[in-house]
């Protein structure tokens, strides 16, 4: 039995679910705090935002194809689970990675446009 079709079968489903369901999260709830830092500029933040999800994407995508081409054999039902735990968990942390450093930034840049003024 091919573990490794297995596993990647479970996985695709899940990553695609978190990172698609994560990205518009950020991109609904973003607009609110570029908004705030752009001074109400719609067209301006739009824009930003837009550019932000693609990015998002594109390193989440990626990370994930990057992951698969890297994945060790798996000889059983266990090594699977442990390497889809590990796998994902990683793939989270960046994601809150990602988001923590998005919030740092935008932070600093609306603290030194407040500074500005």
């Amino acid at each position: 039995m091919n573990f490794n079709l297995i596993t990647y079968c479970i996985y695709l489903p899940i990553i695609i679910f978190i990172m698609v369901k994560i990205g518009w999260l950020f991109y609904k709830n973003g607009e609110v705090f570029l908004l705030n830092l752009f001074q109400n500029n719609e067209e301006l933040v739009k824009s930003i935002n837009n550019l932000l999800l693609i990015g998002y994407y594109l390193t989440n995508i990626g990370y994930a194809i990057i992951t698969i081409s890297n994945w060790e054999r798996i000889d059983n039902l266990i090594e699977m689970l442990n390497s889809l735990s590990a796998t994902i968990g990683k793939i989270i942390l960046l994601l809150a990675l990602m988001h923590y450093n998005n919030i740092f930034w935008l932070k600093h840049l609306n603290k030194s446009k407040l500074l500005n003024q």
